[in-house]
């Protein structure tokens, strides 16, 4: 059975290095694939525009899927597929979400970004690199670099993860942090979207291929999520 704690950090964690809220220029891409590894595990994404989202982790026997505005997860049982209404899930979870440390170690405020005027290849995309001095969670003044990159599959790509983000926040009662806000001025305003950031994660492939409308199909009916208790 997958763990619906990861998944929800996941998420969250890739909507904090990668917030696109604002439509800052017209963007040709409609639907795509990209693998990246986060923090040495491989992760699928898929998508159609912005309203649907699909994520799949070697770690996990399942999948997260964004549909308009609901999210799920799918697990294999005995093979059979389940369904969970994850965003009722989350819902009821509350500021539980935020107690289990997703922002702990996030970007919290960002001081300065500046661009190296230097370049680099990540996925077949050459993309700027910045180094970004921010103060995380926990209050101390940390420095990164990150490549962002004003290809059309990566911003389409960025605003599909920013949506999915956003709903999972919305459905906990949270807001975003300052950070993020600072994230969206400085960067995705500009047309950016984002191919690394530090060693945290890194896209290794990029796939302007629309995946078929079925993967974003639900396999059956969705549940009601089991008490959390039950996936320790």
């Amino acid at each position: 059975m997958m763990q619906p704690y990861k998944l929800v950090t996941l998420v969250l964690t890739l909507g904090l290095l990668a917030v696109s809220l604002a439509p800052a220029q017209a963007i040709t891409a409609k639907g795509g694939s990209a693998v990246m590894m986060d923090d040495g595990e491989q992760v699928k994404l898929e998508y159609l525009g912005t309203d649907r989202l699909r994520i799949t982790s070697d770690a996990d026997e399942g999948y997260m899927l964004m549909r308009g505005d609901k999210l799920y997860a799918v697990a294999q049982q005995g093979g059979q597929a389940m369904v969970f209404d994850l965003t009722a899930a989350v819902a009821s979870m509350g500021g539980m979400v935020e107690s289990q440390g997703v922002w702990d170690e996030e970007i919290q405020d960002i001081l300065e970004l500046t661009n190296t005027g230097q370049s680099e290849m990540v996925a077949g995309i050459r993309g700027e690199i910045f180094t970004m001095t921010y103060i995380d969670g926990r209050g101390h003044k940390q420095t990164s670099n990150m490549v962002l990159s004003k290809d059309d599959s990566i911003v389409a790509l960025t605003r599909a993860m920013n949506a999915m983000t956003k709903l999972m926040i919305t459905a906990s009662g949270g807001q975003l942090p300052p950070g993020v806000i600072k994230m969206e001025e400085r960067i995705l305003s500009q047309g950016y979207g984002v191919l690394r950031q530090g060693d945290d994660f890194v896209f290794t492939e990029i796939s302007t291929t629309e995946p078929p409308a079925s993967s974003f199909e639900l396999p059956a009916k969705p549940m009601k999520l089991p008490s959390m208790g039950q996936f320790n």
